[in-house]
């Protein structure tokens, strides 16, 4: 692994949000023997009512530490206060002076060390921080494509292209986003995200029995972690429960969607914003794993970090026809059932948690130890060295 340098990385999401790549990113470059600056998510829109909570947070880190914490996985987070317009030349030319000279205060003058930036954002902000930090390395880490996320992320159709012109080093999460990317930038690898396979293995396999989170379930449980969305089916997911009154539905993670008349179904369960360590722990007692995606020009190339996880988990998986998840499912026979009607995915999660033969759930827990963080991140390890020596 990549020691010995100082890395900056531009989230897209907070610290404290649900655990995924940019917090995996940093957190094993910090323990690997760098020093790591996690920036939160500086926006791809101007913030709305539903950013409140986050925003309040974001305040209280900022007044706390003047900005800046230190955390027990290993890197300091810069939790900014920048004007909420991402695409006003004159916010960016704002914020990139409070970003930049936030940086370089941390960085201090006598660090000798090779300087990379990682972003997870190409937005206008982003360019301009990493072309005045002048770094040694500049990788941008594609995870999705964030243009189609929402009215406002469309502007980052003029700059993404400039992005991926710019970066040493591009990765991707998905095929579709390396061909997009392929077309631009000058060095492209894929990369999808990895998972903590031992923590999954460890929940599954303990007898600490089902948590109280899950007190008074009937039935085998049927899974979902992360934020319920607008590229989540729940028109569907209200359907299958409704037609499946004989299995327990769980929903682990923020909502942010209408979800009325699913949580209005008996066998359906909300839990909130959890912990990751929770996620793993409830995890270890779901039954099947779901992915019940609507496709769209976003969807079409996500790979859910989730699969994964469930595999590592021992889970068998139902999902909707994704391109990545179809093409995952080729590679890997047998381990992900397809459906995209109420009753055939009804049918599919009945069949699904009926393979629980030891030899299935090793099968799965096997493909997840191929994408196990600790492989993902040792090869993106020698991306970035590879990158930094040819410069």
């Amino acid at each position: 692994m990549l020691r010995g340098a100082t890395i900056v990385c531009l989230s897209s999401i907070d610290w404290a949000f649900n655990w995924q790549i940019p917090q995996e990113v940093a957190s094993a470059f910090a323990g690997s023997g760098n020093r790591v600056l996690f920036i939160e998510n500086t926006g791809v829109r101007r913030p709305s009512i539903k950013d409140a909570a986050r925003l309040r947070d974001r305040f209280r880190n900022w007044r706390r530490a003047a900005g800046v914490t230190s955390t027990a996985q290993g890197p300091d987070i810069l939790s900014p206060l920048l004007l909420p317009f991402p695409y006003a030349r004159g916010a960016v030319a704002v914020n990139e002076r409070i970003l930049v000279r936030a940086i370089r205060a941390w960085i201090r003058r006598d660090d000798r060390r090779p300087l990379i930036v990682i972003t997870f954002l190409p937005t206008p902000l982003a360019r301009a921080v990493i072309r005045r930090l002048e770094p040694d390395l500049s990788v941008y880490y594609c995870a999705d494509r964030l243009a189609e996320t929402s009215m406002q992320a469309g502007k980052l159709r003029k700059s993404e292209p400039l992005m991926l012109a710019e970066a040493g080093l591009v990765l991707t999460t998905s095929h579709g986003l390396q061909r997009t990317a392929a077309s631009i930038a000058k060095r492209v690898e894929y990369l999808p995200a990895g998972v903590r396979a031992g923590e999954f293995e460890r929940a599954r396999r303990s007898d600490a029995g089902h948590p109280p989170a899950f007190d008074g379930l009937t039935g085998p449980i049927i899974g979902f972690t992360g934020t319920l969305r607008n590229e989540i089916d729940v028109a569907l997911l209200t359907e299958v429960a409704e037609l499946a009154p004989d299995l327990s539905f769980v929903f682990a993670g923020p909502v942010a969607i209408d979800v009325a008349r699913l949580a209005a179904c008996r066998n359906v369960r909300f839990l909130g914003a959890v912990p990751h360590a929770d996620v793993v722990r409830y995890m270890g007692s779901f039954d099947a794993g779901i992915l019940p995606y609507v496709l769209t020009d976003y969807t079409a190339d996500v790979m859910p970090v989730k699969l994964k996880e469930y595999l590592a988990a021992g889970l068998p998986i139902v999902s909707t026809h994704l391109p990545e998840i179809c093409r995952f499912a080729d590679q890997n026979p047998g381990v992900i059932s397809f459906a995209d009607e109420p009753a055939t995915f009804a049918r599919a999660l009945r069949d699904a948690v009926a393979d629980d033969a030891p030899a299935s759930v090793e099968r799965r827990m096997s493909i997840a130890r191929q994408y196990d963080w600790s492989v993902q991140m040792s090869q993106m390890s020698a991306w970035m060295e590879s990158a930094l020596s040819a410069r």
